[in-house]
């Protein structure tokens, strides 16, 4: 017997589209994923393979490590929520607070697969033809929503908002989640401004600068009444243990991440100079570079670079915006000395 699943379905389900995660191969230099191909710090390796013995027993440190983020930060446990990536915590947000929900094209995917998943409107303005920030637009529209997703950097722009415009966005009185998964990049943040706005979640992640993308360790900073709503929704053990015990060899190596950032800073102004001799790139606070190499196709490109052994992030055209579009994150010296050596 075949059961008609369809008639199960929630209905906006079908609508979703499913999130394409960057291509691996084996033997490949990826540069597709904004991971930071350095990887994780000594300290990181080393509580990592101190706590492989104890997967049996449930993760039981959730209050520890963010006593540990809260010191790192200035801020008290209270103000911190810890997920299985800051995905997870944005499905938490959604779950939390009632829709609609307004964000700007183009920027991080997930934002409208989350939102659309739970059945909420998802509303956008596209970014001006520069990939600058609309502020006027996007105030305008965001009238009828109520939660908002700004990624700062943007990924995949690697554009910033300016803080003025934050604050105009904040002073709506909307729930306001920035998502600084690359601050470490970009050297700025907001995450102060919780003690005057708060409506304002920040987000935060240690998979991209300190390298542990396959760990997924996320974060989420706001006033401790939005964290008190936020752990309502958050199931238990959502962090596991390994991970959890990542986070605090992460941050106490604080400063070999940072100087690991120091040199991806550098390798990606290298990298700029090096793409702006045949292609228009975007300005990047990130540790990526969007890049229009039109006349070429993205396709066409893509498939160029993987005969160099090199994989790259294809996106194609973005509706509304001329150009033909690839994303292309900033590896070691040596994998950026190759892909210099294709173009």
């Amino acid at each position: 017997m075949r059961t008609d699943i369809s008639k199960f379905v929630k209905p906006w389900i079908k609508e979703v589209k499913d999130y394409t995660p960057g291509e691996w191969k084996k033997g490949y230099i990826k540069l597709a994923s904004n991971e930071n191909n350095y990887g994780p710090t000594l300290k990181v390796v080393r509580a990592v393979e101190e706590t492989k013995n104890l997967v049996h027993i449930y993760p039981h440190r959730d209050y520890d490590v963010r006593c540990k983020i809260a010191g790192y930060l200035d801020l008290k446990p209270e103000n911190i929520i810890v997920g299985n990536g800051s995905d997870e915590i944005m499905d938490f947000i959604l779950k939390t607070f009632k829709g609609s929900v307004m964000s700007f094209y183009p920027t991080y995917l997930e934002y409208e697969i989350f939102v659309k998943a739970l059945g909420e409107q998802y509303l956008s303005v596209n970014l001006n033809k520069d990939f600058s920030f609309p502020i006027d637009k996007f105030i305008s529209k965001s009238k009828d929503a109520n939660i908002i997703f700004l990624g700062n950097p943007n990924n995949p722009t690697g554009t910033v908002i300016p803080e003025e415009d934050i604050k105009r966005i904040l002073n709506e009185g909307k729930i306001t989640v920035v998502d600084e998964a690359y601050y470490e990049f970009y050297g700025k943040t907001i995450i102060p401004w919780i003690k005057e706005y708060n409506n304002l979640i920040v987000l935060r992640t240690f998979a991209k600068a300190f390298g542990m993308a396959g760990l997924r360790v996320g974060y989420a900073v706001s006033d401790s009444e939005i964290i008190e709503l936020l752990n309502k929704v958050k199931p238990p053990f959502n962090v596991n243990s390994i991970a959890q015990e990542a986070v605090f060899g992460a941050i106490d190596d604080y400063r070999a991440m940072e100087m690991i950032v120091e040199k991806i800073k550098r390798d990606r102004e290298i990298l700029y100079k090096e793409l702006s001799r045949k292609y228009k790139v975007v300005k990047s606070c990130a540790n990526f570079l969007l890049v229009d190499v039109s006349p070429i196709k993205a396709d066409d490109f893509f498939n160029e670079m993987l005969k160099y052994g090199i994989i790259i992030r294809k996106f194609g055209k973005f509706e509304g915006f001329p150009g033909e579009y690839v994303r292309i994150t900033v590896g070691t010296w040596g994998e950026n000395q190759k892909l210099i050596k294709a173009l």
